[in-house]
């Protein structure tokens, strides 16, 4: 296996990891940036091939397409279509299209972005259930809409955003867009919203689109059960009461072929684990996270995570902590000293206050309450990997279970190929609902390499080195 040699590594090209990229390549350093996609740009720049007009581009995006449009004039090595799938130290270990490798470095920044979070409900391993994003994928990139009869769920902005994305074909219908939050209680995170105006805008785009399209939102309600044999046929919706329960006598029967389903997301901190940076919880910003400091470097030095993975906050915000993270590795490796860096950070930092204002009102006010998890019935699967139900898992809880490691060895919930990535939140959200704990003290499940499914091939390629 061939052990490659770089100053800084990238893991990521998304905004942030593009930015940060790019803000290093300036200062002089050797940059490897790598991503597992086939082309730089991440979920938030991916190609859009329908042929409808698109929405007009933000801000935010005439940004990041700035910064990817510089990459091939900057001494950036770019190995796209390249998993990373371990980290030793500053070594990461790489899968790629010509095999593995080892990649040593001076510097890490880990912009590895985030995960949706979906809610359980019975019915939702139905084919034709997905998330937000992996239906934007399908008609974004390739032109492909999920089905005819569409509709969204769960809450927060990425439902404006889908809707839009879907409804530029002749042959989709959007049955609307069920939100659980109320308009009212947006009204008390007004404060949030100065220096984000440019979202306000974005968002004022996308409702014009719906409006066009004719597209409903009734909010202060959820999908409470999937209905079909083999595949989804219909949703029942439930009104919500103030305190997040369903109503009762309200669920009403929608007909349908496709549910797209988000409630939000979830950093990814699976490399800032492995690699022994501290993490600490924090709701404000999604959850767990790595503990940064105000440049953007974790507890272990030379090591930074930025944008969603080291909380939710947003391309614009990301874009600006890839800027601050760049500098700071420029500084660290000394091509930069510390007026320099400083004079240059400054304006840097206080670009971040209103974004991170931002970023907190929506973790604070589209976070599912825990009410919610009242509709999940004993047969519902809640680890799909595993196949473990949720009446397995109460049982194990009501028998002493209180951490995801202690769920881990009572029920095989997060040993299977996504290590828990999709059912760790909800297991910690059951934790809590039954014992009043908070979810924080449930814990948090421990990755180990590979990250992500690799060949045995592969695998052996790396032992033989």
């Amino acid at each position: 296996m061939p052990t490659l040699k770089t100053e800084l590594a990238i893991i990521g090209a998304g905004p942030g990891g593009l930015s940060a990229a790019i803000s290093a390549a300036k200062a002089g350093v050797n940059v490897t940036l790598v991503d597992e996609y086939p082309h730089p740009g991440g979920q938030y720049l991916r190609a859009t091939h329908h042929p409808s007009p698109p929405l007009p581009i933000s801000d935010t995006e005439a940004r990041a397409r700035k910064l990817l449009a510089q990459l091939p004039n900057l001494d950036i090595n770019l190995q796209t279509g390249t998993l990373v799938w371990g980290i030793e130290g500053q070594q990461l270990v790489l899968n790629g299209l010509t095999g593995s490798s080892k990649l040593n470095s001076d510097a890490i920044i880990i912009a590895t972005g985030a995960r949706e979070r979906v809610l359980p409900f019975p019915g939702w391993t139905l084919p034709g259930v997905m998330t937000l994003g992996a239906a934007q994928i399908l008609a974004k990139e390739h032109n492909v809409w999920p089905g005819k009869r569409i509709l969204l769920a769960g809450s927060g902005p990425l439902l404006l955003a889908a809707a839009s994305a879907l409804a530029s074909a002749p042959e989709v219908k959007i049955l609307g867009i069920i939100e659980a939050t109320r308009p009212h209680t947006w009204i008390t995170h007004t404060s949030a919203l100065p220096g984000n105006w440019d979202r306000l805008v974005e968002g004022g785009h996308y409702l014009r689109t719906l409006l066009g399209h004719k597209i409903p939102c009734r909010f202060g309600r959820t999908v409470i059960r999937a209905g079909g044999k083999d595949h989804i046929t219909t949703a029942t919706i439930a009104r919500l009461d103030h305190s997040g329960k369903v109503i009762p006598n309200s669920p009403e029967h929608i007909e349908l072929d496709t549910l797209c389903l988000g409630f939000g997301f979830v950093p990814n901190i699976d490399f800032a684990q492995l690699a022994g940076c501290k993490i600490g919880f924090d709701p404000k910003l999604g959850g767990w996270v790595p503990v940064v400091d105000e440049n953007m470097e974790t507890s272990i030095p030379n090591i930074y995570a930025i944008g969603e993975a080291a909380g939710i906050g947003g391309a614009n915000a990301a874009l600006v902590e890839g800027a601050l993270a760049g500098l700071g590795t420029a500084q660290r490796l000394g091509y930069l000293d510390k007026a320099e860096f400083a004079r240059e950070a400054a304006p840097l930092k206080r670009q971040l206050i209103p974004l991170k204002r931002f970023g907190t009102m929506l973790n604070t006010l589209f976070h599912p309450r825990l009410e919610l998890d009242s509709i999940i019935t004993e047969d519902t699967i809640l680890c799909r990997c595993e196949e473990v139900s949720v009446g397995e898992i109460r049982q194990a809880i009501r028998e002493g279970a209180r951490t995801l490691g202690d769920l881990k060895n009572w029920t095989h919930a997060g040993q299977g190929p996504c290590q828990g990535r999709t059912c760790g939140p909800l297991l910690a959200r059951l934790i809590a609902a039954q014992t009043g704990h908070a979810p924080s003290e449930s814990g948090v499940f421990r990755p180990r390499p590979p990250l992500k499914p690799l060949s045995l091939g592969d695998l052996a390629q790396e032992e033989n080195t």
